[in-house]
This record gives C-alpha cells, structure tokens and sequence, in this order.
C-alpha cells in the first residue's frame, strides 16, 4: 500500500537520492538501510520505501511514522484490492481489463487502484458466469445434433455395401471445413447412429 499522498521510491531510487549507483548501494549500504527503514505494506516487485523515512535514514534523523489512518486515495495492490473486496487477485486484474473496476494507474511497474475503487467493487454482486450454487435447475443441456451427421451416416452405409469409397476424415475435413479431430468426432457419432438404426 501507498499512502495518500506519500511519494515513494524503489531501490534504485534511494540508491540515487543517496548519490552512489545501484550495485554500489548493495554493497555497501543496503544491510544498514534493510535494518531501519521498512519497505512499504504489500509492496513486491519491486520493493518500495516511503520518500520521507529514505531521506531521514539518509540525513541519520529519526524516520517519520506512516500515516495509521486508511484514506480512500490510498493506492493499494492487486492483492490488496482483492482482500478488501473479497477477490483473487487475478478477478481484480481482469475486472479492470473488463471495465468492472476502474483499470487502476501505474507506478514503478505495477497498477495500483485506490482504496475507494476497492470498496467500491466490494459494494457490487458478483457476477456469475455459470450455474448460480444452488441453483434447481439440473436439466441436462440440450446438444444440438451435427447438422451433417445424417449425411455422413448415409455416406458410411453406401461405403459399407461398397457402393462408395471408405469415408476418411481427412475428406470430411475438407468437404464441411472442419478441422480432423471434429471430423473424427463426426464419424464417431455417424458409426454410433448407424449402429442404433
């Protein structure tokens, strides 16, 4: 989480506010600053440190204390989106691709969304995309027949008095614009017809 109106860096960031390149900070300072300044709640991939607490680690003055209160501008992550709104974290991300959450801005790499964007999608029903749990309606569903199944049925009687050549699927394919395997699937139900009549 980012709070409200706290800017943040990565490592790569701190190690310049400190004036020394990124390999060099690893090195030689990153143990020290691990110990005392604490990276940012949910923060991953990269790690993010508030700008303040960097400076005061920095200038060897006692870190500034985060916000305790949430705010509803708070940026928060995919995960922590989805524990205030009771989702996965791969349900926020592809409701923002499917416009049921806003699509979130983008900040050292990721998307973030604030917390009112969160609650927000917590207030709204799920939308279901199947058979709602629960539901009594057990019918099977209805299959609709091959419409050349008959066709190919009657092709498979002539070939088998040898009136035709044998039917292939590799001829089906061609002939209906199928790939093979549906055009095996079709001579499977054709052969199960027949075997029926």
């Amino acid at each position: 989480m980012i709070p409200h109106g706290r800017p943040t860096l990565d490592l790569t960031g701190v190690a310049e506010r400190a004036g020394v390149s990124l390999s060099t900070w690893r090195r030689q300072h990153h143990d020290a600053f691990a110990t005392a300044v604490q990276p940012l709640p949910g923060s991953a991939r990269p790690l993010l440190y508030d700008a303040a607490q960097v400076e005061a680690h920095l200038a060897g003055k006692p870190l500034p204390l985060l916000p305790a209160e949430s705010h509803p501008e708070d940026l928060l992550t995919d995960a922590e989106v989805g524990q205030v709104a009771g989702l996965s974290a791969s349900t926020v991300r592809s409701d923002a691709v499917n416009g049921l959450i806003e699509p979130g801005i983008e900040r050292h790499g990721r998307r973030w969304w604030t917390r009112a964007q969160a609650e927000a999608r917590a207030s709204r029903p799920t939308q279901y995309k199947g058979r709602t749990p629960g539901a009594k309606d057990k019918q099977p569903r209805t299959v609709r027949p091959n419409p050349h199944l008959a066709d190919v049925a009657v092709q498979l009687a002539e070939a088998a008095t040898g009136r035709l050549a044998p039917v292939t699927a590799a001829e089906l394919a061609e002939r209906f614009e199928v790939s093979v395997r549906t055009a095996e699937r079709l001579l499977s139900q054709a052969r199960a017809l027949l075997a029926q009549a």
